[in-house]
C-alpha cells in the first residue's frame, strides 16, 4: 500500500472528514441506505445482539456511532448505550432520533479519559477501528471495561480486492471521493486478531463476511445472498470477503 502504513493519530482530520461525509451524504458514502445496504445493517444488528447478549441491565460502549444507524437498534434491546463519536456534527444527527435511553458522548477513542473506568459490559462498533491508532486505542478502551466484558466489531477486510484496490488505494483524491481518509486502512485477519490479543483481550472468532456489496441491485439480492452463504464457508474464497467480524472478551 505504498507509504500508507499507519492508522489514526489525527483527530482533527477525522472531524473535518465527518463534515465532508455529512455534505456528501453519509448513507450514500457508507452504503447503508441502499436495499443491499439495509440487508447488511440487519445482518450486523442480529449478530451484535447475539454475540454480545444485548439486553436490559448491560452497559454498552458503542464506538463510532456516526449518525446512529446502529445505535437505535442496540437501544431497542433495553441495554444502556453510551454512543460515542469524534464528530459533534454526527452526534447531533444521531441525537435527532430522540433516543432518551442513549447517552451520546463526543470523544476521541484514542484518548477516552472522560469515559468511566471498569464500567462497561460490552464494547462494540461498526467500521471504526480502522480509523484509529489501534494498539494505543485498545489499551485505553480496555480500561473502560469490566473484567470479562464482551467485544464485537465489524471491519473492512484488506484481502478483499475491492477494498484493497479501490477503497484503500494510494490515490488520495480517489480515497476522498469514496469517503476514505488518508489515515485509515483496512485490516488483514491475522493482524486484527493479534492487535486485540496484545491489548489484553481474548479473541473467540474472526468471521469472514459480506460478499453482498451495497450496490447490488435489489432484484439480485436473493441470488447474491445464496452465493454468499456458500462463499463464507469455503476455504480460500472466504478470505476475499468484504468484512471481518471479530468477537471476544476482556481477559
Amino acid at each position: 500500500m505504498g507509504e500508507i502504513i499507519y492508522r489514526g493519530g489525527n483527530p482533527e482530520l477525522e472531524k473535518e472528514h465527518a463534515k465532508y461525509l455529512i455534505t456528501a451524504g453519509t448513507g450514500k458514502i457508507w452504503g447503508w441506505d441502499s436495499p443491499a445496504g439495509r440487508e447488511r445493517v440487519n445482518a450486523r444488528v442480529k449478530w451484535f445482539i447475539k454475540k454480545c447478549g444485548l439486553r436490559p441491565g448491560l452497559n454498552v460502549l458503542e464506538c463510532g456511532c456516526g449518525t446512529g444507524i446502529f445505535t437505535r437498534h442496540f437501544a431497542q434491546t433495553g441495554a444502556r448505550i453510551t454512543a460515542t463519536d469524534i464528530s459533534g456534527e454526527l452526534i447531533e444527527i444521531a441525537k435527532s432520533q430522540f433516543l432518551p435511553q442513549v447517552i451520546f458522548v463526543q470523544v476521541n477513542l484514542e484518548d477516552p479519559e472522560i469515559l468511566p473506568d471498569n464500567y462497561f459490559d460490552v464494547l462494540c462498533g461498526v467500521s471504526v477501528l480502522h480509523h484509529l491508532n489501534l494498539p494505543h486505542a485498545l489499551l485505553q478502551l480496555n480500561k473502560k471495561l469490566k473484567p470479562g466484558a464482551c467485544f464485537a466489531f465489524t471491519e473492512p477486510n484488506l484481502l478483499n480486492p475491492i477494498n484493497k484496490y479501490m477503497l484503500f488505494t494510494d490515490n488520495m483524491e480517489k480515497r476522498k471521493r469514496l469517503g476514505v481518509t488518508p489515515t485509515e486502512m483496512a485490516f488483514k485477519p491475522k493482524e486484527l486478531s493479534v492487535l486485540f490479543q496484545e491489548s489484553g483481550f481474548k479473541v473467540l472468532s474472526v468471521e469472514h463476511r459480506d460478499f453482498l456489496h451495497p450496490s447490488t441491485p435489489k432484484s439480485l439480492i436473493p441470488l447474491v445472498k445464496a452465493a454468499q452463504f456458500i462463499a463464507e464457508k469455503i476455504p480460500l474464497i472466504k478470505f476475499w470477503s468484504g468484512s471481518l467480524w471479530i468477537t471476544g472478551f476482556k481477559m
